[in-house]
């Protein structure tokens, strides 16, 4: 019986990691796809389109490398930030010149968490170095705070001017923050922003699997 145990535990370990090999490939080849069509596009703005389509399959594919790390599937969330925010900040050029503030506990989220609040993350984190650093020492915050129980709260805030009075996300042409609206309700959230001395915007959630 514990041989029977032992096989059935590397087969499982054998088409775990098959498993991972054919979805990092997967977003390879679709990261591979979106560069070459980026460089046969002449149009700036649709180039821009391409290259943030391009870091959301980054995104997805740390969560997914993070993931494979632990047999739990469950990932450090903090690490993954960190490097998810340092990626950004080199993509943009904004690496030596911004202060980028990250106040996140050591802790895990399972997977039908962690990937559409990584995205979440990346939308804004990206909206805030495109457009909140106006100031001569620009800042960037981002943290998570523990509410009670499953409930936590993602706050991330620039030291920018701030959002317009009439700002609107549904009078905006932006697919990202669109995209953090429904995200937030896959995991039982809510977006919302405000001006806090710059931009600051705000995702409430849930992690049902803690």
């Amino acid at each position: 019986q514990r041989d029977d145990i032992k096989k059935r535990e590397r087969e499982k370990a054998l088409l775990l990691k098959e498993i991972h090999h054919r979805v990092k490939n997967n977003f390879q080849i679709v990261s591979s796809l979106l560069e070459l069509q980026s460089s046969n596009i002449k149009d700036e703005q649709a180039k821009a389109l391409v290259k943030e389509g391009k870091n959301r399959i980054s995104s997805m594919a740390l969560i997914h490398k993070k993931l494979y790390e632990n047999d739990d599937l469950k990932m450090r969330f903090d690490e993954y930030v960190t490097k998810l925010v340092y990626d950004l900040s080199v993509m943009y050029n904004k690496v030596d010149t911004v202060n980028l503030q990250i106040n996140i506990p050591a802790i895990s989220f399972d997977i039908d968490t962690a990937i559409p609040l990584g995205l979440i993350i990346n939308e804004l984190v990206t909206n805030g170095l495109k457009y909140g650093l106006t100031h001569s020492n620009p800042a960037l915050s981002i943290s998570i705070e523990h509410v009670e129980d499953n409930n936590f709260k993602l706050i991330i805030k620039d030291n920018g001017d701030g959002l317009p009075d009439d700002f609107s996300v549904n009078k905006l042409n932006s697919l990202g923050l669109k995209l953090v609206t429904g995200l937030s309700q896959q995991i039982q959230g809510k977006f919302s922003f405000t001006n806090d001395n710059g931009g600051c915007f705000m995702v409430t959630f849930k992690d049902d699997f803690k």
